[in-house]
């Protein structure tokens, strides 16, 4: 059996236009050649053509965002510096099934759009907690959009960003362990 990858996510973005995603719904997708490379590039079993994105249908992203928050299973932490302009969102219990992440990609690729020109981001879902050093997805925020980049291990990935994803992801299981205590 398979175990949950952690989801972590940092993006530049102003508070203003973090709260106008927040209050719109998730948009559609497109399948175009950033997903299916991506696609293509990911290493499951009985594995089907990538023929659509499934999005959140729901009544706001933050809904989205909340729904994760508010279930124990998922340990979620959620984070906006002022200072940095640095939104901060974690999973530790994310998903360990390429099908059921594709909405979270949908909805993270629209935040793209909100970002002024030279905020930058990455979004990484990965075996943080199980170390086998696997990849299921990683966004790169830039000009305005979230590319999705075919890397399987984390060998491949910016060290730097690496660091601060444990970082905070062992902050949250910590977070995590305190609520489960008291």
């Amino acid at each position: 059996m398979s175990e949950p990858n952690s989801l972590y996510v940092r993006v530049k973005i102003t508070r203003e236009k973090l709260q106008q995603f927040f209050q719109n719904k998730p948009l559609p997708q497109t399948i175009d050649d950033d997903w299916q490379t991506w696609w293509g590039s990911r290493d499951m079993s009985s594995k089907k053509a990538l023929e659509n994105i499934p999005i959140y249908r729901v009544e706001s992203n933050r809904y989205v965002l909340n729904e994760l928050i508010n279930d124990l299973d998922f340990a979620c932490f959620e984070q906006y510096d002022p200072i940095s302009q640095n939104w901060t969102f974690v999973s530790v219990f994310f998903s360990e099934n390429y099908t059921e992440i594709l909405p979270i990609l949908a909805f993270l690729k629209g935040l793209a759009h909100y970002q002024d020109v030279g905020d930058r981001g990455a979004a990484i879902i990965y075996d943080f907690l199980w170390g086998h050093g696997s990849v299921m997805a990683y966004l790169e925020f830039s000009n305005q959009q979230a590319t999705l980049k075919a890397y399987t291990k984390i060998a491949e990935m910016e060290p730097t960003i690496l660091y601060i994803a444990n970082q905070v992801l062992e902050k949250a299981v910590d977070s995590f362990n305190k609520k489960l205590e008291g």
